[in-house]
């Protein structure tokens, strides 16, 4: 009987594993397809011939942002908007970790959650994601700045959290 019941368990196990990847792949399965559809784009129909990464940005409207190198093996960034690749050579446009530094020197207490390219009002830019805690709460903040030069466009502040 005790054979039975451990096997019994052990088969449950399985079978409830077994869902949870199947309801994990169905959940995320539409974002990686949509990663994917980008990386071809850059691969078929750019410079684009590697892709090492490619992320989601989503403000006026979705982008995916694939970074990559060209054939030459030159790094390179690529916005894509569906069917529109637009293509910048990392070397065209202000490093991230320039980015990250100008956030820092606004406030040494600034703690950077993320940085990507991205584009606001048809310009293209690192969007930087941050927090930063203050007395009553912690209040989160989005900056943007040029991809070109780095000079900041905007920065807008969430409500505090307590």
């Amino acid at each position: 009987m005790a054979k039975k019941m451990t096997y019994s368990a052990i088969l449950l196990l399985v079978l409830i594993t077994v869902a949870l990847v199947f309801f994990y792949r169905t959940i995320h399965g539409e974002e990686w397809a949509r990663r994917e559809a980008a990386a071809n784009s850059v691969t078929e129909h750019t410079y684009g011939a590697t892709v090492d990464r490619v992320e989601s940005f989503v403000g006026e409207k979705p982008y995916m942002i694939v970074f990559g190198k060209d054939s030459a093996g030159k790094e390179a960034i690529f916005w894509v908007d569906g069917t529109n690749v637009h293509m910048e050579y990392a070397s065209a446009g202000i490093a991230e970790s320039d980015v990250r530094q100008k956030v820092l020197e606004l406030n040494g207490d600034n703690e950077i959650v993320r940085v990507l390219p991205g584009v606001l009002n048809g310009t293209y830019v690192w969007e930087v994601f941050y927090k930063r805690t203050e007395d009553d709460g912690t209040r989160h903040y989005y900056g943007y700045y040029r991809f070109d030069n780095g000079a900041e466009i905007d920065t807008w502040r969430l409500s505090k959290r307590k």
